[in-house]
């Protein structure tokens, strides 16, 4: 047996594979309860299930035919170069943006916590311009706003200080 030369995206792409079988399995399970083959509780399941086994197995053909770097003992990127302690800090400062999220979302309600974080996350992750980064989290946020409100009528929370 040939041993793959990237064994994180070989293992990543065998549980997603593993995981779009078994979605599937539960979504063909479900569609005895439907009225209609196309429609129904088991569609979104199904097809989600379909789209894990045919990205695992683009994974997996990547990770079996991808080149490796010999010797190289640093930390290794998506890409193939090394992390730097700053891209570590960054990712760390994305996570606890999107914990704050969790928190102003209960505090302030959806529009004020959306706008704060899509605008750190901006930041941190584009790389943008105060301004650019200011308009995007106003274009953001009012067209999630428009999306889930007025399209799809589902409700955001409030927040309690503004209750």
């Amino acid at each position: 047996m040939i041993r793959p030369r990237n064994l994180p995206d070989l293992i990543g792409a065998l549980l997603f594979m593993a995981l779009g079988i078994i979605v599937s399995v539960e979504a063909y399970r479900l569609e005895s309860y439907a009225t209609s083959v196309m429609v129904g509780d088991h569609t979104l399941p199904f097809l989600l299930g379909i789209v894990l086994v045919v990205l695992g197995a683009v994974l997996l053909f990547q990770a079996l035919r991808g080149k490796g770097k010999k010797g190289t003992t640093a930390v290794q990127g998506a890409a193939g170069t090394e992390t730097s302690s700053d891209e570590r800090k960054r990712i760390l400062l994305c996570l606890g943006a999107l914990f704050l999220y969790v928190v102003l979302l209960y505090a302030l309600g959806y529009w004020a916590a959306t706008l704060i974080a899509s605008f750190l996350l901006f930041r941190l992750i584009g790389f943008y311009r105060w301004l650019t980064s200011f308009f995007f989290s106003i274009l953001l946020t009012g067209c999630l706003y428009g999306v889930f409100i007025f399209w799809l009528q589902i409700t955001f929370p409030s927040g309690f200080l503004f209750d």
